[in-house]
């Protein structure tokens, strides 16, 4: 029977005002396998999330999350353990919102909700990419077209879902299926000491620090990362 019909299908969630872009190199390299991008607008909820992507989801499947991608996808294995054969968290964490985030998010928020959409990719983007990529203008470009995509409503829907996300520390230790814990060296949103965190209360995960790297380590070391993923796949 044929690899592509066998193939294990890989579910990707995308990160905040992020769309299936944010995997382009990836989802090229596995092109063998069925490939699903979650659905991440238009709920406002990580728990929502979890339950559309499993209702659209084959029975079982290979699970990546990048940023809030990541929330989505501990939520999923919370919800259906069984159906998860492997999972990647990228760039993410397990504890819920802290205060000072909280009090960003809704800084942001109210700049959306004032007209000031067009501007948050901008303000962001150095810190969501190493400074070496600050004048990249190929990825600037893919960062500000998927924002632009995703739409002020969506964004503001995903930063709620965000704020109100749970705690998942207290489930990771039930994890039991081939875990890779992605992190980049100098991610400025997600410090080392959660990466870490979650690799010590996971026993099937494998921790890998990608140097030079910011927080969107799919589009800043592509085909490093797309190897990092095929060995997990193939583990």
């Amino acid at each position: 029977m044929p690899e592509s019909v066998t193939a294990e299908a890989v579910v990707f969630i995308p990160g905040l005002a992020c769309t299936g872009a944010l995997f382009g190199l990836q989802i090229s390299t596995f092109k063998e396998r069925p490939i699903i991008i979650a659905e991440t607008c238009d709920q406002d909820t990580i728990e929502a999330m979890a339950t559309r992507l499993l209702a659209h989801a084959p029975e079982r499947f290979a699970l990546v999350g990048l940023s809030m991608g990541g929330y989505v996808a501990l939520e999923v294995i919370r919800q259906a353990p069984e159906r998860v054969s492997r999972l990647a968290l990228m760039n993410t964490n397990a504890r819920d919102d802290a205060p000072p985030q909280t009090q960003l998010r809704h800084a942001l928020m109210e700049i959306t909700r004032k007209g000031g959409y067009h501007k948050i990719a901008a303000m962001q983007y150095s810190q969501i990419v190493h400074p070496a990529r600050h004048a990249d203008t190929a990825l600037k470009n893919i960062v500000f077209d998927m924002a632009t995509d995703i739409g002020p409503e969506n964004y503001l829907r995903q930063q709620n879902a965000i704020i109100n996300r749970q705690d998942q520390r207290p489930n990771l230790s039930a994890i039991k299926c081939p875990c890779i814990i992605v992190a980049g060296e100098q991610d400025n949103l997600i410090p080392h000491d959660r990466s870490l965190e979650m690799h010590k209360a996971i026993s099937q995960s494998k921790l890998h620090v990608i140097p030079d790297c910011g927080h969107l380590s799919t589009l800043e070391h592509p085909a490093h990362t797309s190897e990092v993923l095929q060995d997990w796949l193939g583990a």
